[in-house]
């Protein structure tokens, strides 16, 4: 980082500092209905454009054993429930504009599904079975409660706990607060205690009422100002050959396929990152812009990266959907050396980050983008990769182990995630199965592993001379049209 760069940051963090206790977020005073955050409505227009849906569905699951006070773990989660009004919020419409009102009486239960009596043989593919249906069964946004919960029997002392929730009320980092709370609730109540949690500083609602507040008059205009600028002539469409054609309207149906790179990479990621003052993510991140250049053959490159967005210190011990899409626009033009496609990632991401508030839904209306049900706009691949150690479910006398579970969907052409394990980087590609075939995906996956050692083990090599042909592309890259307005793909 350059002497420039560390003053920026430096004077960054102070206007940061300085403006915590003006920018505090504040109790709103009535009990009314309010206005939703800017994220929730855009998964609320989402949610009226497909009615039914189950894209934004998310599900978690553990395997428990030993012996299971399930009284208590249902106890738990209602007091989360209650902690937590997002949890049971619903969205109506009052005067053609959606509102989120608490529910004024809720209940959650926790039914048992009893495995223990089916067939050893056929047991494990029943519960899969049963955890997929029930995972993509739709929220009513106008009644429900944004949590369910499942107990399924394997035998006495041997359970799986399942639970499902709603994207317009929990986020990525939601997970963590979700678990540590109802850890500590669950040894409470199962030893007859009350749970010791701190008061919660705000509710989701008065973090939506000052989202709306803040994000006006000059901030509004920088922020708008700067995505103007990053993406106005960014190309609207990455163009990725395609087992399959587009369905219209597009289905959804994905499915997870898993993604095992070496650990002995991670040192020469980390040690990259640090010559170029960059993070491993930034490197993974330029890493995967050059494979999809290779396999689209457009040299600039837009991928949607979630972010937490969580600024303020009141949001550090809410549950809500606070996580924001921003677009990390890689160009690739001129046959850089990977040191340079890096360093491009780089400044993008700096500056992605610096101006992280502005909804996305904003950028996409900014831009003028024509929407085609066929295709996301801005960006049709996502990527994440995440570095933190997974929290854990510590249930007190018990032995959890957390499952993986596919509920089936895909929100987008191609998403890659990634985690940094002690041994391994691992993860999965979740992919649209109307436009791509398992086997397209699994070379797709070794191409990742291949392209990832060539670029970090020689960065000076240009990326025209990687050692990398798509060997599982049924074609080649299609013809990149020129483009002649924004929004438009012509």
């Amino acid at each position: 980082m350059s002497p420039e760069e560390r003053a920026a940051l430096a004077a960054s963090m102070r206007r940061r500092l300085s403006q915590d206790s003006v920018n505090a977020i504040p109790r709103v005073a009535n009990g009314g209905p309010v206005p939703l955050s800017f994220a929730q409505q855009r998964i609320w227009f989402l949610e009226q454009w497909e009615p039914g849906g189950f894209t934004h569905n998310g599900a978690r699951a553990y395997r428990l054993r030993g012996r299971l006070d399930a009284a208590a773990l249902e106890r738990a989660l209602a007091l989360i429930v209650e902690r937590h009004e997002v949890l049971r919020t619903v969205y109506v419409l009052e005067e053609r504009e959606p509102r989120q009102q608490p529910l004024a009486s809720w209940s959650i239960s926790l039914p048992v599904v009893d495995l223990s009596t089916n067939p050893a043989a056929g047991r494990a593919e029943e519960l899969e079975r049963q955890m997929r249906r029930l995972s993509r069964e739709p929220f009513d946004l106008t009644t429900d409660v944004m949590l369910r919960a499942t107990l399924f029997r394997l035998a006495p002392e041997e359970h799986v706990f399942l639970v499902r929730l709603h994207h317009i009320a929990f986020d990525a980092f939601s997970d963590r607060i979700f678990l540590s709370e109802l850890s500590s609730a669950y040894s409470a109540f199962a030893t007859e205690e009350e749970p010791a949690l701190p008061e919660l500083p705000i509710q989701y609602s008065d973090f939506a009422v000052w989202q709306r507040e803040h994000l006006a008059g000059l901030r509004m205009t920088e922020l708008v100002d700067y995505w103007r600028t990053a993406l106005g002539d960014a190309p609207p469409i990455l163009r990725l050959p395609t087992d399959g054609p587009r369905r219209l309207p597009q289905r959804h149906e994905g499915r997870h396929h898993p993604v095992s790179l070496p650990g002995s990479l991670m040192p020469a990621i980390v040690a990259l990152g640090r010559a170029e003052s960059a993070t491993p993510y930034m490197v993974l991140l330029a890493a995967f812009a050059v494979l999809l250049y290779r396999i689209s053959g457009q040299d600039d490159v837009v991928v949607g990266t979630p972010i937490a967005n969580r600024g303020q210190v009141e949001l550090q011990s809410l549950i809500g959907f606070f996580s924001n899409t921003v677009a990390m626009r890689i160009r690739l033009h001129g046959n850089p050396s990977f040191r340079e496609v890096l360093a491009r990632a780089r400044e993008t991401a700096i500056g992605a980050y610096a101006h992280q508030e502005l909804p996305f839904e904003r950028v996409v209306e900014e831009l003028h983008v024509t929407r085609d049900p066929r295709y996301n706009p801005v960006f049709q691949v996502n990527f994440r990769a995440q570095a933190e150690e997974r929290m854990p479910l510590e249930l007190k006398g018990l032995d959890v182990e957390p499952l993986s579970i596919d509920i089936g969907f895909s929100r987008f052409d191609l998403a890659l995630e990634l985690r940094f394990e002690p041994e391994t980087i691992g993860g999965y590609i979740e992919y649209d199965l109307d436009l791509f075939d398992d086997s397209t995906v699994d070379g797709l996956a070794a191409e990742l592993a291949t392209t990832l050692e060539q670029l970090v083990g020689n960065p000076d090599r240009t990326i025209l001379e990687l050692n990398v042909r798509p060997r599982w592309l049924r074609a080649s890259p299609p013809r990149i049209p020129r483009r002649t307005g924004v929004g438009h793909d012509e």
